[in-house]
């Protein structure tokens, strides 16, 4: 019996320096393809990193923070000869105009946007600007 009890001992200091370690984080249970683990482990010996985890941590961030930095684009759903009046307008004054600012800025969508300057082209309304 003196043999259990000295396990239950350690077993209980491991846990609870775990527990003290890892207060403030949480373990995800997860399931990860064998080749993505292999890629990972790659990874972890050409850069450095002291684990998967400490990889798969700076990866989260990482991904986190390009997230939070995107902007969401509620787009219009309005008629095509709408939106051709719109980016016509959009346009005037402007020396240099992007498609996808004139789409974010006007709410259109995107292939919407296209359509319609390459319609322009078409016309010659438009011209390239070097």
């Amino acid at each position: 019996m003196k043999t259990n009890l000295y396990i239950l001992v350690i077993h209980k200091y491991v846990c609870d320096t775990m527990e003290a370690k890892t207060k403030d984080m949480f373990l995800p249970p997860t399931r990860i393809d064998t080749k993505l683990i292999s890629e990972l482990d790659d990874l972890v010996k050409r850069f450095g990193y002291s684990s998967r985890s400490e990889l798969v941590r700076e990866a989260i961030v990482d991904k986190i923070s390009e997230l939070k930095g995107m902007e969401i684009v509620q787009v219009r759903d309005i008629p095509k000869e709408e939106a051709r009046k719109e980016i016509l307008e959009y346009i005037k004054g402007k020396d240099r105009v992007y498609a996808s600012d004139m789409a974010d800025e006007l709410r259109l969508d995107l292939s919407l946007t296209f359509e319609i300057i390459d319609e322009l082209f078409k016309e010659d309304a438009l011209e390239v600007v070097p």
